[in-house]
This record gives structure tokens, C-alpha cells and sequence, in this order.
């Protein structure tokens, strides 16, 4: 195979070379298993060997981007020289200063597993098989979706400004949604498991645990509206939290999109909430030692005992506003593209385990899963409970139905008052129990 990053200065000479003033080039090669279950039935099997190169030129901050799926020098060049072109022909744009210099950083260790690069498709048909017949063995009546699959990936990336980076990475991941119906009553329920080291990946037991959750969904009562405490776990926490950090995204607060304007340097939810970004964890879910355009990342706490540190930037919102750059630059694969994202997650926790949290409310509600995104514009939270259960005195007593949860995430974030010591954790990332309290929740009956 042709070396990756000889590619990738290829692409950027050819640009500077027809006239761009800046440019850089990401190339990958990869290969790709995904298998897709139906209705408890598998229904796709897809193997991908994936290449590319995507180059971003820019002149007088216009930019022109251009990508091939040839893996040659000559095609980098092209690809530069049409990026340079296209730059050339669009207008300037005034907030363009620069893309970023190298700097020096150290690998993280456990990004590539060989074992994981070695498995056969087949071995991905077996995890699904497997899932099938555990949900089967719990509930012959269950109808199960999703899928798995693996990705081993390998990546350069080189700029005008003397970036030159080499990285790959292996993924595998499986997850699956167990629907168990009968007559008029319904429950249902989601797993997964996601590693890049064989070692770390556990797909057995996904397919029953789904099912079995499923099951524990099944006669769902209405409940009265009212105010009352509210206890999320960790997947429901993950993801209003994830939700929540994203708007931090630095371009949607500059173009005015985001619920976050204003919030940078100031609290925006209970002193008991800190959040981390930690991507150098060794064999991390999104552990990178760089961002997709360079840039050395950084361990950093994002919200710190509830206050929002920073606005996350790629090099281009960051010389926009002329503050530092976070590293937070994401790109997808070899897309000439750049967004902003964030690396591992990890909640700092608290004192009493989940169990305890709940033996501490007299009446409130239990959501397992999902649910809780603010709209990203406003910050508003309305929200559907399909996975939530009934508290009363202490005890988790009966799934619930036809619920929702109306608000706004930093009433929400607020109103946190205490955190779990127990958690979920998969490579990197690490999520515990919130408890919100006195939250509006509106019932069925």
C-alpha cells in the first residue's frame, strides 16, 4: 500500500503549488464489517474497503475542497490542484487568519488492536447469531434489531503549515433493540458494547440484557402529573449531557444557533457537576492525540463544578473570536470537512450508589434511557418518557407510559443535587446516575 502521508503532501504541494495560499489534505484506507439484524433475522452482511482523499485549499480565506477515491500521488496532485482552483474562484472570507502550525505531541497507546484488524466478517455474523439466540432464549416471542460490525482504519494528514501526522485505529462495536409484544402490551429495550481492543469488546449477553429489559417495559401505567424528583441513569445522562456539551460548539454560537451564547465562564448547572474531556486515556472510545486538523489535545474539565470553562473551537472559530484554539476540530475520515466535537466523557462522581439515590425519593421517576436533549437553539427540553419507571417510597415500583418531561436544560442542570458513586463505563468514557430534583412531569392519566 502507498504510504498514506506521502499522499497527503502530495495533495498539499499540488495546491500551493496552482495558487492556494494555505491547504491541508487528510487520506485514509480502511476496511469495514457491518451486519444488520431484522426482526430477529440477520437481513445484511456488508464488507467495505474504504479510501480516499479530501483537500481543503484556501486563497484570501475563500476555501475550494475537492476528493478522489484514487489512492495515487497522481490523483493527490489533481485533487490539490482543483481544490486551489476552486478557492481561487470563491469570495474572500475576511474571519480565515491561518491554518494551524505543528506542535509536537505523544501518541496514545491502544488506538490499533491486530486482533481486531485480523477477524473475518463471519466472526461479526457469529456476535449477531449470538445476540438472536440469547434474546430468543429469554423471550421466544421477541423481535430484535440492530447490528455490529468492526472498522480498522488507517490515516494521514498534512497541511501547508508543515502538519504531518500518521495515525490508525481499529473500532468494534454491537448493539441491539429488543421488542417484546403481546396483545396490547408492549416493551421494549436497547444494549450495546463498543472497544477498540478485542479484549475490551463483551458482545455476549447484549441480546439477553436487551431482552430482559424489554420485559421489565411491559405493563406500563399512566401516572398523574406533577412536580417531583427525577433520577436519570447513565445512558440518559450521557446523552443530555453529550447533548448539552455540544452546544458549546463555538460555531453554532457564533452564528447564533446555539442556547449557549453568553454561557462561556459562567455556571450553567449545580456546583456537584463536573464534566471531563479525557482523550488520552490508552484504548479509549475517542482517544486521539490530535484533532482532525493537527492540533495537540488537551485533558480539560468542560463544565467545572457546574461552570462552562470553554467554548469548544477548531482552528477557524478560534481565530475568529482570537482566543486560543481548543483542539475540538473533527473531520470525518478523509472529507475535506472540519465540525467540532469532543473526545471521551467522563462525570465526576459522588458519594451514594444509585440504589441509594433512589431509596432517598418518596415519589419520582426513573429514566433509564434517552430523552432529555435541549433543542439546540433555545435550550428547551420537551421529551418523551418511553423508558421511565415510577417511583414510590424508595423503590422502583412500575414502568410508566404516555409521560413527558417539560423544561429547559439549565433548569434541569440546576436543579441536580446529587451524583452517583456507581457508573457505566465503556473504554474512556465514564457516566453515573444524575438526581434532578422537582422537575415538572406531565402524565397520561
Amino acid at each position: 500500500m502507498p504510504d498514506l502521508l506521502d499522499i497527503a503532501q502530495a495533495a498539499v504541494q499540488a495546491a500551493m503549488s496552482s495558487g492556494a495560499e494555505w491547504a491541508d489534505a487528510a487520506v485514509t484506507s480502511g476496511r469495514s464489517v457491518g451486519v444488520m439484524v431484522e426482526n430477529s433475522s440477520l437481513t445484511e452482511c456488508e464488507v467495505v474497503r474504504d479510501c480516499g482523499i479530501g483537500v481543503r485549499a484556501f486563497h484570501r480565506g475563500g476555501m475550494g475542497s475537492s476528493t478522489t477515491t484514487m489512492l495515487d500521488e497522481a490523483s493527490a496532485r489533481q485533487t490539490g490542484e482543483q481544490s486551489a482552483a476552486m478557492a481561487k474562484a470563491t469570495h474572500g472570507d475576511p474571519d480565515f487568519v491561518a491554518l494551524p502550525a505543528p506542535a509536537k505531541f505523544d501518541e496514545v497507546p491502544g488506538r490499533w488492536d491486530d486482533a481486531v484488524a485480523g477477524l473475518p466478517a463471519d466472526q461479526v455474523v457469529q456476535w449477531c447469531q449470538m445476540a438472536i439466540e440469547e434474546a430468543k432464549d429469554v423471550a421466544g416471542d421477541v423481535a430484535l434489531s440492530g447490528g455490529a460490525g468492526l472498522d480498522c482504519t488507517q490515516r494521514a494528514l498534512a497541511s501547508s503549515t508543515g502538519v504531518a501526522v500518521a495515525s490508525r485505529g481499529t473500532n468494534v462495536s454491537a448493539s441491539f433493540f429488543a421488542v417484546v409484544a403481546r396483545q396490547d402490551d408492549v416493551g421494549s429495550y436497547f444494549e450495546y458494547d463498543a472497544a477498540r481492543q478485542l479484549t475490551q469488546f463483551e458482545p455476549e449477553g447484549i441480546g439477553r440484557k436487551a431482552t430482559l429489559e424489554a420485559l421489565r417495559f411491559m405493563g406500563a401505567r399512566h401516572i398523574e402529573s406533577g412536580r417531583m424528583a427525577i433520577l436519570l441513569g447513565p445512558m440518559a445522562v450521557c446523552s443530555m449531557l453529550s447533548a448539552t456539551i455540544s452546544a458549546a460548539n463555538a460555531e453554532g454560537v457564533q452564528r447564533n444557533r446555539s442556547f449557549m451564547i453568553g454561557k462561556e465562564g459562567l455556571s450553567i448547572a449545580a456546583e456537584g457537576l463536573t464534566v471531563r474531556e479525557e482523550p488520552f486515556v490508552p484504548a479509549g472510545l475517542s482517544s486521539a492525540a490530535v484533532d482532525g486538523e493537527g492540533v495537540p489535545k488537551k485533558a480539560r474539565a468542560l463544565i467545572d463544578h457546574g461552570v462552562l470553562t470553554t467554548y469548544l473551537h477548531n482552528s477557524y472559530t478560534a481565530n475568529k473570536a482570537k482566543v486560543e484554539n481548543t483542539a475540538h476540530a473533527v473531520r470525518g475520515g478523509s472529507s475535506p470537512s472540519v465540525s467540532i466535537g469532543t473526545a471521551n466523557l467522563q462525570v465526576d462522581r459522588g458519594g451514594l450508589t444509585e440504589a441509594e439515590l433512589i431509596a432517598q425519593i418518596d415519589d419520582g421517576l426513573y429514566i433509564s434511557y434517552g430523552g432529555l436533549e435541549p433543542d439546540s437553539s433555545t435550550g428547551d427540553v420537551s421529551a418523551t418518557v418511553d423508558f421511565g419507571f415510577r417511583i414510590q417510597n424508595g423503590e422502583l415500583v412500575y414502568p410508566v407510559k404516555t409521560t413527558m418531561i417539560g423544561s429547559n436544560i439549565f433548569e434541569l442542570l440546576q436543579a441536580i443535587d446529587a451524583v452517583s458513586s456507581d457508573y457505566r463505563e465503556e473504554p474512556g468514557i465514564i457516566v453515573p446516575s444524575l438526581r434532578i430534583g422537582d422537575v415538572m412531569v406531565i402524565g397520561g392519566a
